[in-house]
């Protein structure tokens, strides 16, 4: 990612190309027009979240609305991604809503131990998908509020 940086509103990670076409999709559909950024793998997360942090503090770009980030991941874990993004102060508002496969306990203590502002499983059935995924969106990218509005 380091060649394409580009601040864009919503941030996908996850190494799954159907889970993320998937989630792409409803982001699309439940705000459209939504720019979106797709990162396969924890590497690439944190080389854009370096990047993001040096153009929020200088000046020359907005903090993203929404971060999507998987926990299962390729090279760096969703976890330690998670982790690295918290321990920047630039992004310490950046909203991140964990999706994950887990139900596992520990994980969802970490994911908010780390500084997640939410943990969502993701369904398994494609019924269930959108309007799930989709909720979740809406909420962060139509209600929440960010600090100095972006």
């Amino acid at each position: 990612m380091s060649d394409g940086f580009e601040p864009v509103p919503v941030v996908l990670v996850d190494d799954n190309i159907n889970d993320a076409e998937l989630a792409l999709r409803v982001v699309r559909k439940t705000v459209p027009g939504t720019a979106t950024a797709h990162l396969e793998d924890g590497e690439r997360a944190v080389q854009y979240i370096d990047q993001l942090a040096a153009a929020v503090r200088a000046g020359t770009a907005p903090l993203p609305r929404l971060l999507l980030l998987d926990l299962k991941l390729p090279k760096i874990d969703g976890l330690d991604v998670l982790q690295h993004l918290r321990s920047l102060p630039e992004l310490e508002a950046w909203p991140v809503v964990v999706l994950s496969s887990s139900r596992e306990p520990s994980d969802v203590t970490r994911a908010y131990a780390y500084g997640a502002n939410s943990f969502v499983v993701k369904p398994v059935s494609f019924d269930q998908y959108l309007p799930r995924i989709g909720g979740v969106v809406s909420y962060w990218m139509t209600l929440n509020e960010l600090p100095n509005a972006v």
